[in-house]
């Protein structure tokens, strides 16, 4: 029975830590929405100037 204790300790932590990447990858992807006006801009001055 002691084994199942730190079962639930690590389902626990690694619920927690799947909670922390999912709000790492909503943040990313905001970060990506937000600037992805500026990245195109700077995409399009870029080929024009290599063109």
């Amino acid at each position: 029975m002691e084994g199942e204790a730190p079962a639930s300790s690590d389902e626990a932590v690694e619920k927690d830590a799947a909670e922390r990447r999912r709000e790492r990858r909503q943040k990313l992807g905001q970060v990506v929405l937000d600037w992805s006006p500026v990245l195109a801009k700077l995409a399009t001055i870029v080929m024009q100037h290599l063109s």
